[in-house]
């Protein structure tokens, strides 16, 4: 078997090592990738609208909750001022009135200041949700784009295995083994071209004299480049 065919068998090899890399790379895949971001992002930014309504609503009804007991307290004070005497103890009553007028005018406000974030909060969700629809149709259209990119990826993988593994046919078990091990030690490339001085699995030239040598060699013999250790094919 020639090294021709060993140097076949390696582009193949290649092929479908870099079909496998590009794939996660592929334009559409990234926009599927970034379209789906923009959905998830939306989701978060809605989930924490929904979060601050929520938020907000409970102060509400614990301003409302408060100011009831405050009502009723001052209910009971103000009922007891009025059979009170003695100045002191009127004096005292009117002070505690006083303090839980300030308490309810706070959570008067407090309340207030809620229910105006809650009705921007309401607002801002309204029209967040106008981009929901948008946003996840040209998701699931990026998405299919997305899929038909891999799937033509993965057609070019299946017939590029098929040839390779026709081209493993052709070689004996220990010339297959050395390959896949010089494949594993080399990054992926066990055979390179040897094109003038130059071994295209490395780059570097070698001597002349090297090269002379290796010319004269016969033709299926197998040569390792001396800068790399690869199989080079002349």
């Amino acid at each position: 078997m020639t090294p021709d065919r060993l140097l076949e068998l390696q582009l193949t090899d290649t092929h479908i090592d870099q079909l496998r890399t590009r794939m996660p790379k592929l334009p559409e895949v990234v926009a599927s990738a970034a379209a789906d971001g923009e959905v998830a992002g939306w989701e978060r930014e809605a989930a924490a609208l929904r979060a601050r309504m929520a938020g907000l609503e409970a102060d509400i009804t614990a301003s409302e909750q408060a100011n009831e007991v405050i009502a009723k307290k001052r209910a009971r004070l103000e009922q007891q001022l009025k059979t009170v005497i003695a100045p002191r103890e009127a004096e005292a009553l009117m002070h505690e009135i006083a303090l839980l007028n300030v308490q309810r005018s706070e959570l008067d406000d407090a309340e207030l200041e809620a229910m105006d974030g809650l009705s921007r909060a309401e607002e801002s969700l309204a029209a967040h949700g106008e981009r929901e629809a948008g946003l996840r149709e040209a998701a699931r259209v990026a998405a299919d784009h997305a899929a038909v990119a891999r799937s033509a990826s993965e057609a070019d993988i299946a017939a590029s295995l098929l040839a390779r593994d026709a081209l493993r046919a052709e070689f004996d078990a220990p010339t297959l083994a050395r390959y896949d091990s010089m494949r594993t030690a080399h990054n992926g490339v066990a055979v390179a071209k040897l094109n003038g001085l130059r071994c295209e699995g490395c780059h570097l030239d070698l001597s002349r004299g090297e090269v002379d040598n290796i010319k004269r060699l016969p033709v299926d013999e197998w040569v390792e480049c001396s800068n790399c250790g690869r199989l080079l094919v002349r």
